[in-house]
């Protein structure tokens, strides 16, 4: 009895070894209700949906990807009933493709019997013949040519994108692809007035890459590329999140005070373990100068109307943001901490700008200092640059003006159109680097004028602005007002920019909310134009010097996250966003 049993389990695994026959029964096929856009745009397939999955033309898919870095060229070998996939091949059209079918939404499917070979090497792809014509499974084709395939369940489309590759269906690989993530778009598309705080925040983290942080449910969710961490969420409102080199978090946050009479701390950094344990909390009452005593000029509200930018250096936490104070203005603020123990770090320098709109913060090696730049539309107006080392004198901080015109009279519709964003600062072998947009004039013009891209590279160390005290460009001049009270039509004053690198030359559309990241001594810019029909992004190379390596080259439908400065690491700039309820981290290799 047990050589029986012995002998039918021996039968049994033999059998378990023999490929399944593919059945030759006919499924059936239904015309695809969904709509299809590949990199945002609608096109029209002639697919069918196969036991819930989607089936494509083969050819269909060759035409749409020809000229993008997903393309691949198909041909057909009648005598071995074979097809031949070349990756990275222009596609080649024989006739037919794009064409829709006619007849009944439903029809019969027979699976494919035709070899399928991609570079010469036989590969399984899951197809299935309707009327003549092979269709091939959509995430098949989409996996073997890396580009990504998703779908939007809530708009019913199906979306193709060459700018991100492949991730399986139903992959729990957070780091890269979170679906159904309840925060706003992370991409500016318009010329605002005021810099925004992202919904998500992003840094580095040790020398693992990319890290980012957003709020959900009332908690932190902070993810690195090897783990993922969850705080509750101490203050309502996220200002900044970073980390140090022993892998520490630390997090701004604050909350609205609208009790002028009780003067109390409304902005907070909060210092985190690697693994997420509260270590220490330290409160600021946010204090402004060059009137920092005055009760009137502290926070009332942190982050509001621009920006929140932190940098640590030498043992020190700089964060720089904007904030809404009891006297109803708005300005910047800067505050510091020591890191080993959290105590509060004074620094040395007024970083003042009035009605300050967007704000930078690095650590500069040359001057062995924090460096600030700052947008404001009225004290001063332009894009002001300061320090923490007293390196520059009073008269030298603004770099780059804005136009005012005469009898602005206070009016806010008038003063707060500084026609410009800033973008950043950062720091090369060459020098201290401002990216930014703007009109190109300093006169009525700029009402008028799109915004362009310019960089201007200068020496921090220098006493006074001067054309030697940059790196190349031109002169930028004109004449402007600087009182926003003015109603006695007094006259302009003269004013010139030195060293302007104007990177386009549009008069149809704007550049909006660049950023910048330096990559082994290049400079990387990235921006957002309004361009019909859709918004669409672009990045650019420079030298350390501002010479132009890479052109303006389009990131297709990707979005940005503007207002968050990318990462760079290992030869790849990174950045995370978020459109449509989805968080997507991507990289270029500039």
């Amino acid at each position: 009895m047990k050589r029986m049993i012995s002998i039918l389990l021996v039968v049994a695994m033999s059998l378990s070894l023999i490929p399944a026959t593919i059945t030759t029964a006919a499924l059936t096929a239904t015309i695809t209700s969904s709509e299809v856009t590949v990199d945002g745009d609608e096109k029209s397939f002639d697919a069918y949906s196969i036991n819930g999955n989607n089936y494509f033309k083969l050819r269909d898919i060759a035409h749409i990807l020809s000229g993008t870095t997903k393309q691949f060229e198909v041909t057909w070998d009648g005598e071995k009933n074979a097809i031949s996939l070349f990756s990275g091949k222009p596609y080649t059209d024989i006739g037919g493709e794009m064409a829709l079918s006619t007849g009944k939404r439903t029809k019969s499917a027979i699976l494919s019997t035709s070899k399928v070979y991609l570079d010469g090497k036989e590969v399984k792809l899951t197809a299935y013949t309707i009327d003549g014509n092979n269709y091939f499974k959509l995430r098949d084709i989409g996996s073997t040519f890396d580009f990504y395939v998703g779908w939007d369940g809530i708009y019913n489309i199906i979306e193709i994108e060459t700018t991100f590759g492949y991730i399986p269906e139903n992959s729990r690989d957070s780091y890269s692809y979170i679906s159904d993530i309840s925060v706003g778009s992370t991409q500016e598309n318009y010329t605002g007035n005021w810099a925004n705080i992202s919904p998500v925040q992003q840094f580095s983290y040790k020398n693992e890459g990319l890290a980012y942080a957003y709020v959900k449910d009332r908690n932190l969710i902070m993810v690195t590329p090897i783990k993922e961490l969850s705080i509750e969420m101490k203050y309502p409102k996220l200002g900044d999140v970073i980390s140090d080199d022993d892998g520490n978090f630390y997090v701004v946050w604050g909350k609205s005070n609208d009790n002028r009479d009780d003067i109390t701390e409304t902005i907070f950094i909060s210092k985190y373990s690697s693994e997420g344990q509260h270590i220490k909390t330290t409160g600021f009452v946010g204090k402004s100068s060059p009137w920092g005593n005055a009760d009137s000029a502290k926070t009332k509200s942190p982050f509001w109307a621009g920006n929140s930018v932190s940098v640590i250096a030498d043992g020190i936490l700089v964060n720089y943001h904007s904030k809404e104070r009891y006297d109803g203005h708005q300005s910047d603020n800067a505050i510091a901490v020591r890191i080993s123990d959290m105590s509060v770090y004074q620094l040395p320098n007024d970083t003042f700008s009035g009605h300050s709109f967007n704000q930078s913060v690095i650590y500069s090696k040359a001057i062995s200092g924090f460096l600030f730049a700052s947008h404001g539309d009225a004290y001063p107006r332009g894009f002001k640059i300061n320090n923490s080392s007293g390196v520059y004198g009073n008269n030298k901080d603004l770099v780059f003006h804005f136009y005012l015109e005469a009898n602005a009279n206070y009016d806010m519709t008038i003063v707060n159109q500084t026609f410009a964003q800033l973008g950043g600062i950062a720091e090369t072998s060459k020098g201290i680097v401002l990216v930014g947009a703007s009109a190109k004039s300093i006169s009525e013009k700029a009402k008028t004028e799109k915004q362009n891209l310019f960089v201007q590279i200068f020496d921090p160390l220098a006493k006074d602005w001067s054309a030697s005290t940059f790196v190349g460009g031109t002169t930028r001049s004109g004449a402007t007002s600087f009182d926003i009270n003015d109603n006695n039509n007094s006259p302009l004053t003269n004013v010139t920019d030195y060293g302007v690198v104007w990177l386009t030359n549009y008069t149809d559309k704007n550049v909006i909310a660049p950023q910048i990241v330096i990559a082994d001594d290049r400079i990387v810019i990235l921006w957002t134009e309004d361009s019909e029909p859709v918004t669409e992004s672009f990045y650019m190379v420079l030298s350390a010097g501002g010479d132009v390596i890479t052109p303006a080259t389009s990131l297709g439908r990707m979005k940005l996250n503007s207002y968050e400065m990318p990462i760079y690491h290992n030869g790849h700039v990174y950045w995370a966003y978020t459109h449509n309820d989805k968080l997507r981290v991507v990289s270029i290799k500039p």
